[in-house]
């Protein structure tokens, strides 16, 4: 597990993200030792701070973040360029270089249905990075393409940088009777645009693989309805091959995401990641938030055995207290109204990953090493027991994060800072709950 390679997708939200299932689905296929995770990150600056601590081989970048993400990037391909969002970010020879495959999700989407392109008027509604791209490779492969946005004059500069046509939101029901092809780029799922303006010769592709009234208005007035999810099967197939190297095997690619997204309102939460990362006290503060009862493993161990983790360790050694570590979780019904802090070496079991995966909605605690080493009593850790703490601290961390990645269903940071603590407690909460409604 430590030599696994790391990858992830970074947005807000982004527990919704079903990347990983994707991903993990063609590592296995292509016999590649890799992970995948999702990042909450809630700016630019985390992404790049956790793409280089985490050393990330490469990263999705997802709403909202696909343009704001270029700045911090040492290259930009062509096509990048063009279309003026990332959605993919690989690391070579140490340097962060964004692309997209946006526009290969739409098109070979469409052509996997049989749609032929050429000439064929399409309407794309929406203005963001996933619209530009959208009618970046439509153009790319002949067709007549119109833009509305709820802003005409962001529907109008794509138009512009683009070199096709634009309407404004005056003019869209009389712009989709035109269209054989609509494209959705709205992030929202509400109903844009009168149904009965659909026909059933109309070809419609739906960004949101969530589900939206479109999508369910498609179903019963137009002809031949592409869900979001072909979309992010095929851009996802086309930067995986761009992050690997290998191509995504095709006979995976139907099923890797085939079964209904995760209920997460079903699951405890649980929280794990390095010592002094701060496991323990954000899961008091979260679960006073979320009305939930709180457990820490550390604690659980201590009151079973009657000793503090440094006296088992002292008088048993690393070998017996892993196991009572492990008897303690195993015991554990991971319900739904717990939240459950474990020890920063729990995950290194593999039996322990599987449970947290299958039991509990899982959050790694990412703190920099610094900031952990501050926060380390002295004789509080008897991993670090007659070693230098701070560089002790970096290379056992960074010998962990294939197995917090594998573990995470997102990573959370939480700073040095006392405020911070809020500030990530309020990230789990609002994921969980914006997932909830997605």
């Amino acid at each position: 597990m430590s030599e696994a390679a790391v990858y992830a997708v970074a947005g807000h939200p982004v527990l919704h993200s079903r990347s990983p299932e994707i991903f993990e689905a063609g590592f296995r296929a292509a016999g590649i030792s890799a992970v995948y995770t999702r990042l909450a990150a809630r700016n630019v600056e985390e992404i790049k701070l956790l793409a280089d601590a985490l050393d990330l081989k490469g990263l999705n970048i997802t709403s909202p973040f696909k343009e704001k993400i270029i700045p911090y990037l040492d290259e930009l391909r062509p096509t990048a360029r063009a279309i003026g969002a990332v959605n993919v970010v690989v690391r070579k020879n140490g340097l962060l270089i964004g692309d997209n495959t946006d526009h290969l999700g739409v098109v070979n989407a469409l052509s996997a249905r049989g749609v032929d392109l050429p000439e064929r008027k399409t309407l794309v509604l929406g203005a963001g990075g996933a619209a530009r791209a959208a009618v970046f490779g439509l153009l790319r492969k002949g067709c007549l393409v119109t833009v509305v946005n709820r802003t005409a004059a962001k529907a109008e500069t794509i138009a512009k940088r683009m070199g096709c046509s634009w309407k404004s939101p005056d003019e869209l029901e009389a712009a989709v009777r035109n269209s054989n092809i609509i494209i959705s780029c709205r992030s929202v799922p509400e109903r844009a645009f009168d149904p009965a303006c659909l026909r059933r010769d109309h070809v419609i592709l739906d960004a949101r693989y969530q589900g939206s009234q479109l999508a369910e208005d498609a179903a019963k007035y137009a002809g031949v309805v592409i869900s979001g999810r072909d979309w992010l099967l095929h851009q996802a197939a086309a930067g995986f091959e761009l992050m690997t190297g290998v191509s995504f095997p095709a006979r995976e690619l139907e099923s890797a995401m085939a079964g209904e997204a995760p209920n997460h309102s079903e699951k405890a939460i649980a929280l794990i990641g390095f010592m002094g990362s701060g496991k323990s006290s954000l899961g008091n503060l979260l679960a006073h938030k979320l009305k939930r009862r709180h457990l820490d493993t550390d604690d659980m161990i201590e009151s079973a055995t009657g000793l503090t983790v440094p006296e088992i360790f002292a008088r048993s050694g690393e070998a017996e207290f892993r196991a009572v570590e492990k008897k303690i979780i195993r015991s554990l019904d991971f319900a739904p109204g717990l939240v459950v802090s474990l020890g920063g070496g729990a995950v290194l079991d593999p039996e322990i990953r599987s449970i947290i995966k299958a039991k509990a909605l899982s959050f790694w605690i990412y703190a920099d090493p610094g900031t952990t080493a501050a926060r380390v009593p002295p004789g509080s850790r008897p991993l670090l027991e007659g070693k230098p703490a701070a560089g002790e601290i970096g290379a056992l961390f960074r010998s962990r994060i294939p197995a917090y990645a594998a573990t995470a269903d997102a990573v959370v940071v939480n700073g040095g800072r006392p405020e911070d603590l809020e500030t990530a407690a309020k990230r789990i909460e609002d994921e969980i709950r914006q997932s909830l409604r997605s």
